[in-house]
């Protein structure tokens, strides 16, 4: 005879949440199946079901609440997580993988046999994660791998100079700031293009925040 699993979904759409139901029933039969629609009941259900299995629709929620759904994974090491969502967001997937690695991840749109794999994986405590997701995972870390060789090719200050750049200022700005020539701020920014194959500032700085060599918190001051 099979134990009695609780499985906890958060989803504010009733269609998907009698979907997912169907299919948890038909995995295991001996199922407590039960909605949450905020994180205050989520709360609630995690306490009195201490090893449940979450599966949560990470869009229905308020924003960042990431970090909050980070804290209760740590509270409660036995729950096991499937956050489900339409649409794969590529710095969502990356945070999940870093800082969420309990969590397991499945499209919405994915067919039966892959939402059911990925709550069976879950429930058992295996690890999951969506080919489509896998493949943006992947593609994340190559670009990042990437962007720190090219990070590595600038000096300590051409890396200053793009973060003066994306602050706003001017080559003449920079040099008087920085005690230089404008001839020599000049070869710098041409240096820095060359290397980073862009033509000017404004691509020069959509390259920085694109690629993480600029904080954005330093592009706003």
């Amino acid at each position: 005879m099979e134990d009695s699993k609780a499985f906890i979904i958060v989803d504010k759409v009733d269609l998907y949440r009698l979907g997912i139901s169907c299919v948890i029933q038909n995995l295991h039969s001996q199922s407590n199946v039960m909605s949450a629609f905020s994180i205050k009941e989520l709360k609630k259900m995690m306490e009195a079901n201490p090893e449940a299995t979450v599966i949560l629709d990470f869009e229905s929620l308020e924003n960042d609440t990431l970090d909050e759904l980070i804290e209760l994974s740590s509270k409660h090491p036995l729950i096991n997580w499937l956050l489900t969502s339409e649409f794969i967001d590529e710095s969502f997937l990356l945070t999940l993988s870093s800082s969420f690695e309990k969590a397991n991840f499945v499209l919405k749109t994915n067919d039966y046999d892959q939402i059911a794999l990925a709550i069976k994986s879950t429930y058992l405590g295996k690890k999951y994660v969506s080919s489509e997701a896998l493949q943006i995972l992947l593609n994340g870390h190559i670009r990042k791998s990437e962007n720190l060789a090219k990070k590595g090719l600038l000096t300590p200050t051409e890396q200053e100079l793009i973060m003066l750049f994306a602050q706003g200022k001017t080559a003449k700005e920079i040099a008087e700031l920085r005690f230089l020539s404008y001839h020599t701020v000049n070869t710098h920014r041409k240096n820095i293009f060359r290397k980073l194959d862009v033509n000017n500032v404004q691509e020069l700085i959509k390259y920085a925040l694109k690629n993480g060599l600029v904080d954005l918190t330093e592009y706003y001051i």
